[in-house]
C-alpha cells in the first residue's frame, strides 16, 4: 500500500500562498487535496471522504505538486467539449427535416451532415443525434398527393366563421355540433403489431371470409358529447341520409352542424335528402387528421385486430360493447382536438351575444 510521505517546505509554503489567493472551484479543490496531505493529520481515506475524489486522484495530485509544484498541478489541460458538427442555424434546419420525417434511415441524415458540414459521423453517432432531438422511427401515416395543407390550416382557423355562415342569421334555435365519418368493418381479420418476447416468431390467427358492414359514427364537438352510432351492412348517399335523420331526430329542436369530409357518399347541403335542420359542413379534401371521429373509430376497431369471429354478428355485439364505452362523455371528449374546441368556443360566445 502506497504511503504518503511528507512534502518538502518550498512545496508547502507553495500550497499555503496559492491556498489564500481567490481560485476556481475546481483548482480549490486540488489544493484542499495536497494541503491536506501537506498537514499529516489525516488518513487517505478520510483525505477521500473531504474532499469528494478517489483514492487514485489523491495519489495523483500528491504526485504532480511534488514533481511540477503548484504550477503544474493548477495547470489544467483540458481545452473544452468538442464543438457538436450540427450547431445553431444548422440544428434548427436538422430539426425541421426530422419533424418533416424527411429521413428514412440514419445514412440518411448522415449524408445530409456530410453534405452540409463536410463531416462524417459514425450512424451510431447520428442515431445519438437524433434521439437527443426526439427523432423516433415511426410508421408514416399516408397522405393523398392531392391534399392541400394551406386549405388545412385555414380550416381550422376559420372554422367558427364557417359554422356560423352554414347556420345563418336570424334562427334563435340552439346549436350543435358534429363530426361524422364510417369505417368499414369484417370478418377478414386485421392484422396488427403486438408486444412479444425478442427472438421469437408470434403468430396471429387468420382466415379469408369477405363478409362486411360500416360503423357510422358521430361525436357531438361540445356541449353533451353525445355520440349517435349506425351499423348497416352497405353504404350509399340513401344510407348517408338516414344517418343524417337519426342526427336530426336525436335533437328536432336545434340546428345541427355535421362536419364531414368529401366521400362520394356524402351528400352537399343543396341535396333535397338533407333534413331541414342540419347543416354540412364540408372538411377540405384529403385531410382525415381534421375529423376527431377518425380516431373514435380506430379506438373501437382496435380490439378486434388479431382475432377471429364465426359471424359478423359476434364482431358487431363486440364492436357495440366497446362503442358504448367509447360513448362516455370523457372520452368523447378526449378525442377532439384542441384547436375545435376553441373554434366552438368562439360560436357559444357568439351565441350569448346574440341573446343579450
Amino acid at each position: 500500500m502506497r504511503t504518503l510521505p511528507k512534502l518538502g517546505e518550498e512545496i508547502v509554503k507553495e500550497i499555503e500562498a496559492a491556498w489564500v489567493e481567490s481560485q476556481a472551484d475546481w483548482a480549490r479543490k486540488r489544493l484542499l487535496v495536497v494541503r491536506l496531505i501537506a498537514q499529516h493529520e489525516h488518513t487517505v481515506a478520510e483525505i477521500m471522504k473531504i474532499t469528494g475524489v478517489s483514492r487514485q486522484t489523491v495519489f495523483t495530485y500528491r504526485d504532480t505538486v511534488v514533481e511540477k509544484g503548484v504550477e503544474g498541478l493548477l495547470k489544467r489541460q483540458w481545452a473544452g467539449a468538442r464543438k457538436p458538427a450540427v450547431r445553431g442555424a444548422l440544428s434548427k434546419e436538422f430539426l425541421e427535416k426530422l419533424e418533416a420525417g424527411k429521413f428514412r434511415q440514419a445514412r440518411d441524415a448522415q449524408a445530409w451532415i456530410k453534405k452540409r458540414t463536410r463531416k462524417t459521423l459514425t450512424e451510431s453517432g447520428v442515431r445519438q443525434l437524433i434521439r437527443r432531438l426526439g427523432g423516433r422511427l415511426k410508421v408514416p401515416r399516408k397522405s393523398h398527393v392531392k391534399k392541400n395543407a394551406k386549405a388545412a390550416e385555414e380550416f381550422r382557423a376559420t372554422m367558427s366563421e364557417r359554422i356560423a355562415e352554414a347556420i345563418g342569421e336570424g334562427t334563435d334555435k340552439p346549436v350543435r355540433i358534429w363530426v361524422l365519418d364510417e369505417h368499414r368493418y369484417g370478418l377478414l381479420p386485421v392484422i396488427r403489431r403486438v408486444w412479444a418476447r425478442k427472438g421469437v416468431r408470434v403468430h396471429a390467427p387468420y382466415k379469408t371470409t369477405y363478409q362486411w358492414g360500416y360503423l357510422h359514427e358521430a361525436l357531438e364537438v361540445d356541449g353533451k358529447h353525445q355520440v349517435e352510432l349506425l351499423l348497416t351492412p352497405s353504404i350509399s348517399q340513401d344510407v348517408h341520409a338516414l344517418f343524417l335523420k337519426q342526427i336530426a331526430e336525436s335533437d328536432p329542436e336545434a340546428v345541427h352542424v355535421v362536419v364531414m369530409d368529401q366521400a362520394g357518399f356524402h351528400m352537399q347541403q343543396e341535396d333535397g335528402r338533407v333534413p331541414a335542420n342540419i347543416r354540412v359542413l364540408p372538411l377540405p379534401p384529403y385531410c382525415p387528421e381534421l375529423n376527431p371521429a377518425e380516431w373514435f373509430g380506430r379506438v373501437v376497431k382496435a380490439p378486434m385486430t388479431n382475432r377471429i369471429y364465426q359471424t359478423l354478428q359476434k364482431l358487431e355485439d363486440h364492436l357495440i360493447a366497446v362503442a358504448r364505452r367509447w360513448s362516455e362523455p370523457s372520452k368523447v371528449e378526449s378525442l377532439i382536438q384542441e384547436w375545435m374546441k376553441v373554434q366552438s368556443q368562439k360560436i357559444r360566445r357568439e351565441e350569448r351575444q346574440c341573446l343579450q
